[in-house]
């Protein structure tokens, strides 16, 4: 149903800072309404204008979003007090997907770095442990 969704949320839908799970009732619901399609390419027309209002900027240039240094920092819980609050609140109240992705990317990345060094201490080491326990190669 088109009116099921507001003009807010199909702008936050093209700015795609609408939770997920939103995102995913949306493009179901633009699969068989041809009247939302018709709403959401007038608000794309009028979004591809370009930024109207200070809220708007903000909201297409991340501006209250952390970089991904802070987020690093907040997987390693080397940030604390309000400011952690603050992070885990955008993350999880917010829903900012951007930060979201960032945050995902970040442990992605350390996890992959993790499992390349065990790889390498274990490939490394098995020679000697094999040597130690008599079962060297021959």
């Amino acid at each position: 149903m088109p009116s099921a969704f507001t003009d807010q949320q199909l702008v936050a839908y093209i700015e795609e800072t609408l939770p997920l799970d939103q995102s995913v009732a949306v493009e179901t619901a633009l699969r068989s309404s041809t009247p939302l399609q018709h709403r959401l390419r007038s608000l794309l027309a009028d979004y591809d204008i370009g930024p109207v209002s200070l809220g708007a900027i903000w909201r297409q240039r991340h501006v209250s979003c952390p970089n991904r240094t802070t987020w690093q920092a907040f997987l390693h819980d080397q940030i604390h007090g309000e400011f952690r609050e603050y992070l885990q609140f955008h993350l999880d109240v917010i829903g900012c997907r951007y930060c979201a992705a960032n945050v995902s990317d970040l442990q992605t990345r350390e996890d992959a770095q993790t499992r390349s060094r065990v790889e390498k201490i274990f490939a490394t080491s098995v020679g000697h442990l094999h040597k130690a326990s008599g079962r060297g190669h021959s």
